[in-house]
């Protein structure tokens, strides 16, 4: 074999049989023949000796270490998923997907605190396999109070990850999973983890008083007595029927999971400081926000009246006054060619009223970062381009589109990347994919939306500069998973994407949508990671972008600013920036009761 035994990865192998079938011990050890199959032992079993870690009906389950002697080649799992049309159990089995397989499948949201499926198949005599990766420098929960000193509040975010994960493991048949106390565990980045699914006896099905108990359990045992006062009243709300299902459960542990962030703060004495600048300060920082523009519209609060104590304050509501925009993209200064594409539509239509001019307008921007190498970066991002604009043109009517409609649209971005992956032949990280983001804008609503770590940020005189996406990427998965940021981004693979347009099919793809009115000048700015990088838009925005809400202000003239900076401080990528400056005013048609 080409493949030195020392470059193998272990992985888990689970393997299910009937249970009055005779076991069989699937695979050779690494050094059994030249004719080994692609997964071999990692060390010697006797099968005589080995048990089922779990059962239901008629099927035993059964664990082995093995190794990849062929990471490189596809696998029987990627192989199949990529006939699969609907992502049911069914139609998984009629690909050659293994059952075994379905629940690993579903709970993929859930990574890295359920193990990735790597690959699944079911032999002639219908045994079930599947692949997981091997938890590292792994200690089970127990071994881990034992040996260290957490915070309560960490301990009771664990068990906040458990309730969450309990609602779908029940649903899958597989809460069981929690229950086993050596299943559940701490990584190496201190992360809750599991290390496999345990599957339910139907017969028996697994209560939530169980999941409780099995906290008190384990804090008992490590003497944590305060830390199990709280879960204890959980468990008589359980007896008492106050709390009788997991959402009730998730709830409570949240309010648990507060106090105890809140003790551990009011524990730990430490004091916090405020910087108040001096007057001087103050002075200078206020001329950096005085802008005496006749045509910007700042002032949106009306009051009738002199006696402010008693008169009420009339926010109106604003309507748009204005929409610019433009976009650049640049190769940047390492790369031999531009795997970036956006697109920029506006149309406007102003109309003369007694109050003034009124506009009504609609735009669409979009940037796309795109990846696969030989030319496949840049197709894959031009074609999400297109078929975004495409999809748009067609179902953007009247109003602003709804989430699921802006969602349907990503996806069949994804769906027209994917199959071109296919059609070509691309296989595993072979494939090419590309990330998006995507701002509509419809008179002074806004949607935006996005899948990777291209960016929209947003600039407002009143709040600055503020992010308004965040990463698809491993770190970012684990700080929402309640690990410190120093920590995320500390992995080998912090930067990696989680969620791309074009490698996998729709199932696996969540696009983030969210909404929003503009009641006050804005730009909005998106990007790829070529700008984003080592913090150079949190660093300069005071002075790159704050300027640029100004009406006199060339948004051309900003960009190429944007870009020039961006070659100066990252240039290791290619750079793309797209800006939307909208301008708002009071909406003098509109009747308002408390003007009358």
């Amino acid at each position: 074999m080409s493949t030195s035994p020392d470059d193998l990865i272990l992985s888990q192998c689970i393997f299910s049989t009937h249970k009055d079938a005779t076991l069989e011990i699937p695979f050779g050890e690494l050094d059994d023949s030249e004719n080994i199959s692609r997964y071999a032992l990692a060390i010697s079993y006797n099968k005589d000796e080995l048990k089922p870690f779990s059962c239901r009906g008629d099927r035993h389950y059964y664990e082995l270490l093995v190794t990849d002697t062929q990471p490189e080649k596809q696998s029987s799992l990627d192989a199949n998923l990529e006939t699969v049309v609907e992502f049911d159990r069914r139609s998984l089995i009629e690909a050659g997907i293994p059952g075994l397989a379905f629940p690993y499948l579903t709970l993929t949201e859930y990574a890295p605190l359920v193990p990735d499926l790597l690959d699944a198949w079911q032999d002639e005599l219908g045994q079930e396999y599947v692949i997981i990766n091997q938890r590292n420098n792994w200690q089970s929960l127990d071994q881990y109070l034992g040996e260290n000193e957490p915070k309560t509040s960490h301990i009771f975010n664990y068990f906040q990850k458990m309730a969450r994960l309990w609602k779908d493991l029940s649903k899958l048949k597989c809460a069981q999973t929690l229950l086993e106390i050596k299943n559940i565990g701490i990584g190496d980045t201190e992360n809750l983890e599991i290390k496999k699914l345990y599957f339910d006896d139907l017969d028996n099905l697994p209560h939530l008083r169980q999941l409780v108990e099995t906290w008190i359990m384990v804090l008992e045992e490590h003497d944590r007595t305060e830390a199990s006062k709280p879960i204890k009243t959980l468990m008589e709300q359980i007896e008492e029927g106050k709390i009788d299902n997991i959402k009730n459960l998730c709830d409570a542990v949240d309010v648990v999971y507060q106090q105890a962030q809140l003790d551990d703060l009011l524990e730990s004495g430490e004091e916090q400081e405020f910087f108040i600048p001096p007057d001087d300060e103050l002075d200078e920082l206020a001329d950096q926000f005085d802008f005496d523009e006749s045509d910007d519209q700042e002032a949106t609060v009306i009051n009738k009246g002199e006696d402010i104590d008693e008169q009420p304050t009339v926010v109106l509501p604003m309507t748009l006054l204005s929409l610019t925009e433009c976009g650049m993209t640049d190769i940047g200064m390492k790369r031999s060619h531009n795997e970036d594409c956006f697109a920029v539509e506006t149309k406007i239509n102003k109309r003369e009223t007694p109050q003034g001019v009124l506009c009504s307008g609609r735009g669409f921007f979009l940037v796309c970062d795109g990846m696969g190498g030989h030319a496949g970066g840049e197709v894959a991002s031009a074609l999400a381009v297109k078929t975004l604009y495409q999809y748009f043109n067609d179902h953007w009517t009247e109003e602003l589109p709804d989430e699921e409609t802006i969602q349907e649209g990503i996806l069949e971005a994804n769906r027209a990347i994917y199959d071109a992956n296919i059609e070509k032949g691309n296989l595993g990280a072979g494939r090419m994919g590309t990330t998006v983001v995507m701002t509509l804008v419809q008179d002074n609503q806004v949607a935006i939306a996005h899948v990777g770590d291209s960016r929209i940020y947003r600039v407002t005189r009143k709040w600055g500069l503020e992010q308004l996406t965040i990463d698809h990427s491993v770190a970012q998965a684990e700080i929402r998973n309640g690990i410190e940021p120093e920590q995320a981004f500390a992995r080998p693979d912090a930067y990696q994407l989680t969620q791309a347009l074009g490698p996998r099919k729709r199932e696996f793809v969540h696009p983030e949508v969210n909404f929003f009115e503009v009641k006050e000048d804005t730009l909005f700015l998106m990007c790829s990671d070529g700008l984003s990088d080592n913090d150079l838009l949190e660093n300069n925005w005071q002075s790159v972008l704050l300027p640029l809400l100004s009406s006199k202000a060339n948004l051309q003239e900003g960009a190429s600013h944007l870009l020039e900076l961006a070659n100066q401080i990252n240039g290791h990528d290619n750079i793309t920036c797209v800006l939307a400056r909208i301008k708002v005013q009071p909406n003098l048609e509109q009747k308002n009761p408390l003007l009358s």
